[in-house]
């Protein structure tokens, strides 16, 4: 028994020893490969080289050719659209036209613009040419797809002239502007005040023309001065001067008398209705004067 478990003693070191030799080869490290030396110019030996990126390079080639291609289409359609035959302006409509403001007129503005095409015509600079013109008070331009330019002219009603100025007019809205000399109405009364003060002559002159109304006459020119008073001119040729208060009451009780006194209407007279109980009359060339009463009854005349 003893030498049975002395063979299998021996027998286990046998087996030990032979499985753990291949494992302990497995393990070790293969020995390093040894540096290959360049070969040295002239020997004639060969060097492996690299191959030449061929497709990086071609997809570089073909991105800038890409590129160059969108670039130039980019500058075609550029060029087409800034062309104004690309989208010309086939219809034009214009409403608000008058005598004062007559198609040529309105035509010899619209014409520079008219060459930019749809596309490029500027509706605000066409407004501000269009404004420029003497009669014109606003202008709206608007440009209708595709190829359509609406425009809306508004002209001044001219009122009265103002300040005695050359060509210089008040619209109805005492807006004041400027028409050349020819153009300026016959008819229109005169009208002098400080500056801004247009608004209230014409409301003054409206109300004096409806008081006047029953002698059949009216306001040729008004004239406010600075203390607030009134100088006016009648279309008959009689100047009339009212003070700062109550100038419409004043004139009001002067339609009701002067009737009664035709020898005193005469052109270039001149009535002061300045005074409480009547008003002075100053006849042309001085030649008579008188006064009368509110009444219309004379208090003298030499």
């Amino acid at each position: 028994m003893v030498s049975v478990m002395r063979d299998m003693r021996h027998w286990r070191a046998q087996n030990s020893t032979v499985t753990t030799e291949p494992a302990a080869a497995a393990r070790r490290t293969p020995p390093a490969r040894p540096l290959q030396e360049k070969p040295a110019a002239g020997t004639g030996a060969s060097v492996q080289r690299r191959p030449f990126p061929w497709r990086f390079y071609g997809r570089g080639l073909a991105l800038g050719i890409g590129l160059s291609i969108l670039a130039w289409g980019s500058w075609l359609g550029w060029q087409t659209l800034r062309n104004p035959a690309f989208m010309p302006i086939e219809t034009i409509h214009i409403e608000g036209l008058a005598p004062q403001v007559p198609l040529p007129e309105v035509n010899g503005v619209l014409r520079p613009y008219l060459q930019q095409g749809f596309l490029w015509l500027d509706p605000q600079a066409v407004r501000a040419s269009l404004m420029q013109l003497p009669w014109v008070a606003n202008a709206d331009v608007r440009r209708v797809w595709p190829d359509r330019l609406d425009v809306q002219l508004t002209r001044y009603q001219a009122a009265a002239r103002w300040l005695g100025g050359s060509g210089q007019l008040l619209s109805n809205h005492g807006e004041v502007f400027t028409v050349p000399d020819r153009e300026v109405p016959k008819d229109l009364p005169s009208l002098y005040g400080p500056a801004k003060s247009g608004t209230a002559l014409l409301d003054a002159l409206k109300t004096f023309d409806g008081i006047l109304s029953p002698l059949s006459l009216r306001v040729t020119a008004l004239e406010q001065v600075p203390s607030g008073g009134w100088r006016c001119i009648l279309s008959d040729g009689v100047r009339l001067v009212l003070g700062a208060q109550d100038p419409e009451g004043t004139l009001r009780r002067w339609v009701a008398v002067v009737p009664q006194l035709q020898s005193y209407l005469v052109a270039g007279a001149t009535m002061d209705l300045r005074y409480d109980n009547g008003f002075a009359v100053a006849l042309p060339g001085a030649t008579k004067s008188g006064s009368a009463q509110g009444d219309g009854t004379s208090q003298g005349e030499k």
